[in-house]
């Protein structure tokens, strides 16, 4: 696996979709090592889970948060990708 190139990071190219499954582009990293194998791959999140959508604090992208904490989730693209994803 090789390393992913953190300045040149894009969203997927992510078809309308229908049904309670919406993909997004995965955001997260995982700290202390070059090599991050979830970063930039397809990150498919169950819309009839999610709690709250907020712009991450780090100003990339945008992280999902999932009912009775289960999850929380950075994805790519920008807060208002996500919102009208989810809205389809």
């Amino acid at each position: 696996m090789s390393e992913v190139d953190l300045n040149n990071l894009k969203p997927l190219d992510v078809k309308k979709s229908k049904g309670k499954f919406k993909i997004f582009t995965n955001g997260s990293t995982i700290q202390g090592t070059a090599l991050q194998p979830y970063l930039g791959k397809p990150l498919g999140i169950n819309i009839d889970k999610i709690l709250s959508v907020y712009p991450s604090e780090d100003g990339i992208g945008t992280m999902i948060h999932a009912e009775k904490n289960q999850s929380t989730w950075k994805v790519l693209e920008e807060y208002d990708v996500v919102i009208a994803r989810i809205n389809e």
